[in-house]
C-alpha cells in the first residue's frame, strides 16, 4: 500500500471516530436533559398538597358597585345543571335578549359549620378560610346563569345564621316559580316567529280550552317540545313540520267529537288519536270520518267509552272502523237497489 493510500485510510478512520464520538455526546446530552426533566417533575409531584397553590374557577361579579373575582361554591343540595342538549341550545340563542337579574349569594361559613362540603364549578373542594367564596341562592331564573354569564352584573350578598335559614329562603323564593306551560310556550313561539303551525295549535287550544298536545292531534301535526322551546327565542328551524289539517278542518272535527263523545272527552287525547289512527291505517277521508261521527249510534259510542273491548282507544278504533264499513255497505246496497 502506498503512503498516499495509508494516509487516506487513516483519515477515514479518524473521521469515523469523530462522527461516532459526536453521536455519543449528543446521546448523552439528550439523556442528561431527560433525567433533569424527570427529576424536576418528581420533585413537583412529591411536594405536599398544602404547598401547591390551589386554583379555583372564578367569575367576575359586581358587589355594591365594585367589580371583583369571586368563587361560586356548589354543594350536594344545589340545583342540577343544564343538560348537554340544553347547553347546545344556548349556543343558538341571542343572549343579549336575556333580561338582567339579581344574583343572590350567601356567605359560606354556615356550610362549613354544618359540615357540608363546598366545591367550585370545576368540582374542586374549597377548604374553609378560602377568600371570596360565595354560595349561590339558586332561583328559577338564575340557577343556570351563575354558570353562563360572563359577569354577574348585580350581586347581593346575604348573611344567614344557619343552613336552615338559607334553605327556607331558597324554598320560599321558589315556591311559585315555574316555566312556561306547553300552551304558553307555543303562544310565545307563535308570537316570536309568526309560524303557521304554532299559530294554528295555539288558536285551537285557546278556542277550545284543550291542552296544546291534544290540539296538535286535531291538526295532525307533531311539534317537538325542544323545537317549540327554541322557537320561543325567535329561532326558525329549517325542517319545520307542516299541518296535516287546516285550522278550519280541525275545528270542525273537534265539534263532531264533542257531539259524539262529549265536551270533556274531546279535550283528551285518546279519542282524536283513535280517529287519526283510523284515518291513516284504513285510508279514510276526513269526510268519511265526519259522517261516521255524525251517524254512529249512541250505544256504540258508550260501549267504546266504557272500554267494553278492553282498551278505550282500541275500542274507539274498532267501533269506528266497523261503523264506517257498515255505512259503505249501506251505500253499496242503495246503489244496487
Amino acid at each position: 500500500m502506498t503512503y498516499q493510500n495509508e494516509l487516506a485510510s487513516q483519515n477515514a478512520r479518524e473521521n469515523q471516530i469523530k462522527v461516532e464520538t459526536k453521536k455519543e455526546e449528543q446521546k448523552n446530552d439528550v439523556e442528561f436533559k431527560k433525567n433533569v426533566i424527570m427529576e424536576e417533575t418528581k420533585k413537583i409531584n412529591e411536594q405536599p398538597m398544602a404547598e401547591q397553590e390551589p386554583q379555583f374557577r372564578t367569575v367576575k361579579a359586581k358587589i355594591k358597585g365594585e367589580e371583583k373575582e369571586i368563587i361560586l361554591a356548589s354543594h350536594k343540595y344545589s340545583m342540577e345543571t343544564l343538560k348537554n342538549s340544553q347547553m347546545k341550545q344556548l349556543e343558538l340563542i341571542d343572549k343579549t335578549k336575556m333580561l338582567d337579574v339579581i344574583f343572590h349569594v350567601a356567605e359560606p361559613e354556615i356550610f362549613y359549620q354544618a359540615g357540608i362540603e363546598l366545591k367550585d364549578y370545576d368540582n374542586n373542594v374549597i377548604p374553609a378560610g378560602t377568600p371570596n367564596v360565595y354560595v349561590p341562592i339558586e332561583t328559577a331564573d338564575t340557577f343556570y346563569r351563575f354558570r353562563i354569564d360572563n359577569i354577574l352584573k348585580a350581586v347581593k350578598v346575604h348573611k344567614f345564621n344557619n343552613v336552615q335559614e338559607f334553605a327556607e329562603t331558597t324554598g320560599t323564593s321558589n315556591l311559585f316559580s315555574r316555566g312556561l306551560t306547553s300552551k304558553e310556550k307555543i303562544g310565545i313561539a307563535a308570537l316570536a316567529t309568526n309560524d303557521e303551525v304554532c299559530n294554528a295549535i295555539y288558536d285551537l287550544a285557546i278556542a277550545t280550552n284543550m291542552p296544546a298536545s291534544t290540539a296538535q292531534h286535531y291538526l295532525d301535526v307533531n311539534l317537538k317540545g325542544s323545537t317549540t322551546a327554541m322557537m320561543t327565542t325567535g329561532y326558525r328551524p329549517k325542517d319545520m313540520c307542516s299541518l296535516g289539517r287546516t285550522l278550519e278542518e280541525a275545528t270542525l272535527l273537534h265539534q263532531k267529537v264533542c257531539l259524539t263523545f262529549g265536551v270533556n272527552e274531546a279535550k283528551k287525547r285518546y279519542a282524536i288519536r283513535a280517529i287519526n289512527y283510523v284515518a291513516k291505517s284504513e285510508g279514510y277521508s276526513l269526510e268519511q270520518i265526519l259522517n261516521a261521527l255524525d251517524t254512529i249510534p249512541a250505544n256504540e259510542v258508550e260501549k267504546a267509552k266504557l272500554m267494553e273491548c278492553g282498551h278505550k282507544e282500541t275500542c274507539i278504533v274498532t267501533t269506528l272502523i266497523l261503523w264506517i264499513k257498515e255505512l259503505e255497505k249501506r251505500n253499496q246496497d242503495k246503489q244496487v237497489a
